[in-house]
């Protein structure tokens, strides 16, 4: 089966959304958030990430996460992710409550494909799709998805991909040896799946909108537009793509010092485009 063909598939399968309907929307990806040992690489970033959802639940977004939000191959249950995260779930819940959340699932939480999430304190269950196309009368549509479509290892061998990661990457992931799987990388898997994504926006006349690579961008071609929202995973930052009256806003969220010594969360404009 074709890179194309998974990718098609995927979003054969996705949930639609009307722009009316959602004219703020905030995306990232690839929180992985753990159970607060040594391997949980969300946690240095998770006063970052907190300030950021504050920030955006505050002024109306609406949150949308591209999958492995929480890493469900190194840790086989996900009480233990949320024991260790409960304040982050909490917020998440005040974005479900108002009906500004929607979530993908990727590969590195792929088990939640066969149903939905109920956290403490929710009223009703959280689904988690494939895919989302945002549809707009004066815009092209905006194809959402994890990305791990059409990368053969983690998705067609995704299950031994991640006893791979569990038994053998994670503990030397915590003396420092690179996991060989991990799209995020591996660059020359990273431009190839790059290339695939932009070839499959010009054929379809869509942007196409992933995570996975951990390579935030924002890239324009003659034929097509590949966004990238990056990751929470970044050392000391974390990275999110923000869209509004059809402009797309590349954004950093780190720790800035003020003039008089004070520490702060800031947010920086990486880069922009309208479409």
């Amino acid at each position: 089966m074709s890179k194309y063909t998974r990718i098609e598939q995927s979003f054969s399968r996705a949930l639609r959304l009307k722009s009316e309907t959602l004219p703020k929307i905030v995306l990232m990806s690839d929180c992985h958030r753990g159970t607060g040992t040594w391997a949980d690489n969300f946690l240095r970033n998770r006063p970052i990430y907190t300030a950021a959802l504050n920030h955006y639940y505050n002024t109306g977004y609406t949150y949308i996460e591209l999958g492995d939000g929480d890493e469900l191959w190194e840790n086989r249950r996900f009480s233990d992710v949320y024991a260790t995260h409960q304040e982050i779930y909490q917020l998440l819940r005040k974005f479900h409550d108002t009906n500004r959340l929607y979530m993908i699932f990727g590969n590195h939480d792929r088990r939640k494909e066969n149903g939905a999430y109920l956290w403490r304190g929710l009223s009703s269950p959280i689904p988690f799709y494939e895919s989302i196309i945002w549809e707009s009368k004066s815009a092209p549509p905006l194809c959402m998805f994890h990305g791990y479509q059409g990368d053969f290892i983690n998705d067609r061998m995704w299950k031994v991909s991640r006893w791979l990661v569990r038994y053998l990457w994670k503990p030397l992931e915590i003396r420092g040896v690179k996991d060989p799987t991990s799209a995020a990388k591996n660059y020359t898997k990273v431009r190839r799946i790059e290339e695939n994504f932009i070839d499959y926006s010009c054929k379809k006349q869509c942007i196409l909108i992933a995570g996975h690579t951990h390579k935030p961008t924002l890239t324009q071609t003659d034929c097509g537009m590949y966004f990238n929202c990056g990751s929470c995973v970044h050392p000391a930052a974390i990275t999110a793509i923000e869209i509004e009256n059809r402009t797309a806003a590349l954004v950093k969220w780190s720790v800035c010092a003020s003039p008089d010594m004070n520490l702060y969360v800031c947010r920086e404009t990486l880069n922009e485009l309208h479409f």
